[in-house]
């Protein structure tokens, strides 16, 4: 037990972001010997996952299609989870799989998923790369005029043309143009197109959008820019018969829009100093202090939203430009569409379990509990991950903690912090407890994993519900 535990008020907690949890997880959650035994047989960090929220996803995100007489469907975003299961789960379930490297996709064909199942959207592609792509005969999304060069190489050398989809970017929306890093402008579209058609080889399918907000305007907007380009092409005897609007299809995390309304303005008033931070060494998480004023923008995935999944594509679909929704402009085209979710269709399938592994202060007095794990095993891409965990005891009673603690990992670097928020934990955790991070099979868990120290990567479970039992483990042991 720390020495010199202060006598707090919670003052410098942050308010309380409770995680969503599946019944699955919250079953699991009451099985503290279970987990801990998981723990001791697999290693601390161990990622555990279920199949069958993949297959859920996957149905409820194709459940807007139908109604509205679109044809098309998903790729799986293949760099949101390395797992092989879930490769091989998109493959049963009948959809796609969207790769980006070259070992994504060598491993993609190799599981069995047909070549007309794959689209490698990679930035900075190869020779390798395209090679491969090309001879399997995979859709290739263009991005750059260098890809150009180097698909005339490689189809030169493989003796085929390339089947390619070109991503543009730079979309007007509202008198505003749309950043972005990723595709050609827009307003280039033409020449660029020209350029295509008329090359002897490469195939043009499809054109492309990588937009990076969640904004369901800003999607219907761009797919009827890319509407419009593909009636260009039809005016010049070329058909093109897909539009593919990318990722990025909101989740939830959390269940009560209180709790996150409630989390952001405490956020901003402890930068503006209303109230006490609750965040390590006074982070303000993408918020920062000007005079008496509060600059920036929170660095945070919209933990709640009111538009997830399934509803986030349905509002893309169903917007309406006079007064035709974005559904009609496509089916009356004939015109496919598709998505590339990697989150969304990893919703609800995955924990992290870690064990405690030391209780101790640092030098400005605060509480630190230690996890035999890394920041890296449950890497955001944002700031920090809001939703919070859940403190599973190894058994006994505990009393109440007075105070707010961090959860921190083992790296050789201040950096290492699982958490900037101070969390308000139900009791003081023990040599032995474990900690439970909901949802973290998306993005989370592999996106940045790093090995250190000499440890190898974390394992990885697949847990069968209906039988209680783990059915695989990756890598194998």
């Amino acid at each position: 037990m720390p020495s010199n535990a202060p006598t707090g008020t919670h003052t410098d907690t942050a308010p309380p972001l409770t995680a969503k949890l599946s019944p699955w997880m919250s079953e699991l959650s009451k099985q503290p010997q279970l987990l801990k035994q998981w723990l001791e047989t697999h290693g601390s960090p161990l990622h555990v996952v279920n199949g069958e929220e993949f297959r859920r996803n996957v149905h409820d995100l194709l459940s807007v299609f139908k109604p509205r007489g679109l044809t098309g469907g998903l790729y799986f975003a293949r760099k949101a989870n390395k797992l092989p299961w879930f490769v091989k789960l998109a493959l049963e379930e009948g959809i796609g799989v969207d790769t980006a490297s070259l070992d994504e996709l060598r491993e993609t064909l190799a599981l069995g998923v047909a070549p007309d199942k794959i689209v490698v959207t990679a930035l900075g592609k190869d020779r390798a790369l395209v090679d491969t792509a090309v001879s399997a005969g995979c859709l290739l999304i263009i991005d750059n005029e260098d890809e150009f060069a180097l698909l005339r190489e490689s189809t030169s050398a493989v003796g085929k043309p390339a089947r390619v989809g070109l991503r543009f970017a730079g979309y007007v929306v509202s008198g505003r143009k749309v950043f972005s890093r990723f595709g050609f402008p827009v307003s280039n579209a033409h020449e660029v197109i020209a350029k295509v058609l008329e090359s002897t080889w490469l195939k043009l399918e499809c054109f492309h959008a990588h937009l990076d907000r969640y904004d369901t305007v800003e999607r219907a907007t761009a797919a009827r820019q890319l509407i419009a380009l593909v009636d260009h092409c039809a005016e010049r005897n070329t058909r093109v018969g897909a539009i593919d609007l990318g990722g990025g299809i909101l989740m939830r995390y959390i269940e009560d829009q209180s709790q996150w309304k409630t989390f952001v303005t405490a956020l901003t008033d402890s930068v503006q100093g209303k109230r006490p931070f609750f965040t390590y060494r006074h982070d303000g998480l993408g918020y920062h202090r000007a005079g008496d004023t509060v600059v920036g923008t929170a660095d945070l995935y919209p933990v709640w939203n009111g538009v997830s999944k399934e509803r986030f594509l349905a509002a893309i679909l169903d917007y309406e430009e006079s007064g035709s929704p974005l559904f009609k402009e496509l089916s009356s085209r004939g015109l496919k569409l598709y998505f590339e979710p990697g989150r969304a269709l990893l919703d609800n399938t995955g924990l992290t379990l870690a064990k405690v592994v030391f209780r101790k202060r640092d030098t400005d007095g605060n509480l630190l509990i230690g996890v035999g794990m890394n920041r890296t095993n449950l890497r955001p891409f944002r700031a920090e991950f809001c939703s919070d965990p859940l403190l599973i005891s190894s058994g006994g009673e505990r009393a109440a903690l007075n105070e707010g603690a961090y959860i921190v990992g083992c790296l050789c670097g201040e950096a290492d912090v699982i958490y900037k928020r101070k969390l308000r934990l139900p009791f003081m955790p023990e040599m032995g407890d474990t900690v439970v991070f909901v949802n973290s099979a998306g993005y989370l868990a592999h996106h940045m994993e790093i090995g250190t120290h000499g440890n190898p990567l974390p394992r990885n479970v697949l847990f069968e519900p209906s039988s209680q039992t783990i059915k695989a483990v990756f890598p194998e042991q």
